[in-house]
């Protein structure tokens, strides 16, 4: 293919041009350019042009993104634990409002457990805190497997967990739950060749007997769990109606053996 040459004259300068040799007078150069090269300049620029703004859009984009992960994950970690992936404290309060709610609806009985295991600090102390935190996800996954899957377990604090038992068909049940997770916490534990054997501290509140709202019975369950710890006993109930089926108290301390 032929392509028509294109002569382009520029004038220097209406000056003369300096030179090695002395002074030269001024001269046309002429410039010749292919129609094909000028296009492809022409597309060259743009292509620079577009890469600049794609690349400008896509750094826009990432920096929105990872605004929007770190908002997510600090939301996250904020209504749940990251060690045992349970409800925090936060989101616990919502879902018992809820567990309320549905329980003046259908007249069913509710029980709020607060379980505060015994010695955990000292433990995760002397084992450190990579064992500490196998040692609740242990006790977690302990405690939650006393529950029917529909019901919650939630992460107080560092060394307490929350049930909601919204399932029940009897008051009578309760003690039973109770008896069946002192069992289930006080069960051994090895970690690092050391056998470590648990117990744990219960305070139990019900609905409608002891609150009606879900901030009273949060209140009546820590109370509770409180009195079982001054008093020496493994359990205390708010209400008086199942305290006196109650089992026996069991001894409160952490035993660790080579």
């Amino acid at each position: 293919m032929t392509f028509n040459i294109m002569r382009l004259s520029a004038l220097y300068s209406d000056t003369a041009i300096s030179s090695p040799n002395g002074w030269m007078p001024r001269e046309f150069s002429t410039i010749t350019m292919s129609p094909l090269v000028a296009i492809m300049g022409v597309c060259l620029i743009g292509l620079l042009i577009l890469g600049g703004l794609w690349l400008k859009s896509r750094y826009s984009n990432s920096g929105f993104h990872r605004a929007r992960y770190s908002e997510k994950s600090t939301e996250l970690s904020a209504t749940y634990d990251y060690v045992t992936g349970l409800p925090t404290r936060r989101l616990f309060g919502t879902l018992l409002e809820q567990a309320v709610g549905r329980a003046a609806k259908t007249g069913r009985p509710l029980a709020l457990f607060v379980v505060e295991l015994e010695h955990f600090r000292m433990v995760a102390e002397s084992q450190g805190q990579a064992n500490g935190n196998v040692l609740v996800r242990v006790q977690a996954a302990r405690v939650k497997g006393v529950l029917h899957s529909t019901e919650t377990v939630a992460r107080l604090a560092q060394d307490q967990f929350a049930m909601i038992l919204d399932t029940l068909t009897s008051h009578q049940e309760v003690t039973t739950i109770v008896e069946k997770l002192q069992a289930t916490v006080g069960l051994p534990l090895t970690l690092e060749g050391h056998e470590l054997f648990q117990t744990c501290r219960i305070g139990v509140a019900l609905y409608p007997q002891d609150a009606t709202e879900h901030e009273g019975l949060i209140k009546q369950a820590m109370q509770a769990v409180k009195k079982a710890k001054s008093e020496g006993q493994a359990v205390q109930f708010a209400s008086a109606i199942v305290s006196s089926s109650a089992p026996e108290p069991i001894p409160a301390a952490s035993k660790q053996a080579a």
